[in-house]
């Protein structure tokens, strides 16, 4: 009879322990490579419950108020599973030796696992003067609009311009960023009027029209940014002055931001940050001459060249000789889209067919 009740016994422990949540990670260590000094790395992991009872993550603790986390549910049905984002700010972390690292521990109700921890590790370092992260790219950038037609685009237009011809622009909302400023201009500002009033009505209350349009800037600003075919005629006649949302064009030149992606055009199509221009520089040779196509500058006015390219480092050297040339203002996307999509994940990513 005592042999019957220990055997019952042990089966009851066993069948118990049968019947009990398990935590699943899919990330336990999550190495971002090499950040620069201020990004913030984000990831997710996916936690999954494979056991055979309720999974209950009790507490999630982190070692430094630089790593952030969010969490949607805490409870999982066996089968369930849930995506944790987890952050961690760079800020300082170049002064340490490296890599450096930071945890997230999980506290759970799985007797086999009480605590899961999750490392976030990599080399973070300061960057060079020509180099920037995308986090400063994402908070300069603006989107620069030429309503006008294709013909009259190819004569003269403004340097990184996009051209959305205004009878096609409802068609581009889903495209364009709410979220940051929309410059669009035509010959005189008329349509340009017209196209702020259209966006303005679709929620892009960021958006504006250059005063006067090219007329408006070339008397302004002369060919200050300016790219003309050659024979093409400049736009006559008077600026439209549109009342309500328009700006100057001496504030846009002031700080005149242009992206330039430098990787091939099927790379360019599958997936490139909004209103960036497609220059495939692959030799010396095409860097040397392209460079010699810039626009000019002008004290007070400075041109912005957001070099972009897969993983930064072609980028990098691209915008280092631009320097030398000049342009002290090119900087490259450290971590090119790589980065950028960490970061971003398809936030201001446009795709051609």
């Amino acid at each position: 009879m005592r042999s019957i009740l220990l055997t019952s016994f042990l089966l009851g422990v066993a069948l118990s322990g049968l019947c009990a949540p398990k935590i699943q990670v899919d990330i336990e260590l999550y190495d971002f490579g090499v950040a620069a000094d201020g990004t913030v790395v984000e990831f997710f992991v996916t936690i999954t419950n494979v056991g055979d009872q309720r999974l209950s993550i009790t507490r999630v603790s982190y070692n430094c108020s630089c790593t952030s986390y969010e969490l949607p549910r805490r409870d999982l049905n066996p089968g369930e599973s849930v995506k944790m984002k987890i952050r961690f700010n760079t800020s300082g972390y170049s002064r340490y030796v490296q890599p450096v690292s930071q945890t997230v521990t999980l506290y759970t109700n799985d007797p086999g696992r009480p605590q899961v921890t999750i490392t976030v590790r990599g080399v973070v370092r300061t960057l060079s003067a020509h180099e920037a992260p995308a986090t400063s790219l994402y908070q300069t950038l603006f989107l620069l609009v030429d309503v006008r037609e294709p013909e009259e685009y190819e004569k003269m237009h403004l340097f990184g311009a996009v051209n959305i011809p205004l009878s096609e622009l409802e068609a581009w909302a889903e495209k364009l960023p709410k979220t940051h400023v929309i410059y669009v201009y035509d010959e005189n500002g008329e349509k340009s009027a017209q196209a702020v009033a259209i966006l303005q009505r679709k929620g892009f209350m960021l958006s504006r029209a250059i005063r006067g349009g090219l007329v408006g800037w070339r008397q302004e600003l002369g060919d200050l940014f300016l790219v003309m075919r050659e024979g093409a005629t400049p736009p006559q006649g008077q600026p439209y002055t549109a009342p309500g949302f328009t700006v100057a064009p001496s504030q846009v030149a002031r700080s005149f931001v242009v992206v330039v992606d430098v990787r091939r055009p099927e790379d360019f199509k599958m997936g490139h940050i909004a209103g960036a221009m497609n220059v495939p520089l692959f030799t010396q040779n095409e860097l040397v001459n392209w460079a010699k196509t810039l626009p000019s500058t002008r004290p007070g006015y400075t041109l912005i060249l957001w070099i972009v390219d897969e993983n930064g480092t072609r980028a990098c050297s691209i915008a280092s000789y631009l320097r030398d040339q000049g342009y002290s203002e090119a900087k490259c996307l450290f971590g090119g889209m790589q980065l950028w999509a960490s970061q971003y994940g398809a936030e201001l990513i446009w795709s051609e067919p």
